[in-house]
């Protein structure tokens, strides 16, 4: 099968649904019109019927490699220009602590035993989803403004109660994801329990997505090297070998308490290097820029 990438490129007047195939990028709307209805909602039209589309894109990509042309072909893809793969994603569900060495490194435990407890999670609303290349506000609530590069599954089924053996079923594919956090919100004297994700996390454009989907069957999910930088300086180096749960264990455990449906996306983690435990937080006109090779890499602007 030939690889392949899905995009919604931005050209100031109207989402371009494209496939990325060996090293050139296609409008969908001219390669195979019809399979998206709606350009506004990306690619949900897709994920909404993956087999079928995963198909006729996978026979379109045999059909596409080597030929050239396309929408455009260029040796160097660029960082923005980018609109949001799901418009407005029904579920964002985020895993916290999820990673060996964010415990062992950032918080110090080296015992940690993860028979004896349930994973974290947390969810995002549609107004934090934020394309790949837009420039965000600093958020003027908090003080300690930061970082988390995270591995994205996109769901191309609907599932409840899944088992860990049958969850990859449900997946289309990845693609890269950051987890902003407003840190002195997230962990506050002020809240009853001195700790709030929907204060530390859920605030509008808190979680930048993109730029590619790339589907499953092309990612090792198990063995990916995820690097972040700020301003060019290295922040977050590590590997999804870290993950505590897998993707798959993630979702049986969701499961368990709500459907997850096709365009949700499972934020499943990040690994040692957030700013909280050096004390170093975003500011103002820092630009963030993470990498999972074969999925891309995303840029964020901080704007003022």
């Amino acid at each position: 099968m030939i690889h392949y990438a899905l995009a919604v490129l931005d050209d100031s007047e109207r989402p371009i649904p494209a496939i990325l195939v060996d090293g050139r990028v296609h409008s969908l709307a001219s390669a195979l019109p019809g399979l998206i209805k709606d350009p506004e909602a990306g690619l949900l039209d897709i994920f909404e019927n993956w087999e079928h589309a995963h198909a006729q894109l996978s026979d379109l990509a045999a059909r596409l490699n080597g030929t050239g042309g396309g929408l455009c072909a260029v040796s160097k893809l660029p960082d923005d220009g980018y609109r949001r793969l799901v418009s407005k994603p029904v579920k964002m569900i985020f895993a916290g602590l999820n990673y060996y060495d964010h415990l062992r490194v950032d918080l110090g435990i080296t015992d940690f035993d993860k028979r004896a407890v349930d994973p974290l999670f947390f969810l995002k609303h549609a107004g934090a989803h934020v394309a790949a290349g837009q420039p965000i506000a600093f958020p003027k609530q908090t003080n300690k403004f930061d970082w988390e590069l995270e591995l994205v599954a996109i769901f191309g089924h609907r599932g409840r109660a899944v088992a860990s053996a049958d969850a990859m079923q449900l997946v289309a594919g990845y693609t890269i994801g950051l987890d902003l956090s407003a840190r002195d919100w997230q962990m506050s004297d002020r809240h009853m329990r001195k700790f709030d994700l929907f204060g530390g996390k859920a605030f509008d454009d808190s979680s930048p997505v993109g730029p590619w989907f790339v589907p499953a069957e092309f990612v090792d999910a198990g063995d990916l090297p995820l690097d972040l930088w700020v301003n060019g300086e290295r922040k977050q180096h590590s590997s999804t070998r870290e993950m505590i749960w897998s993707t798959a264990e993630l979702i049986e455990s969701i499961t368990q308490h709500m459907a997850v449906e096709p365009g949700d996306m499972l934020f499943t983690g990040s690994p040692a290097g957030v700013g909280l435990f050096s004390g170093t937080f975003l500011k103002p006109g820092d630009v963030i820029t993470a990498e999972i090779p074969g999925l891309g890499r995303i840029r964020t602007p901080v704007l003022a």
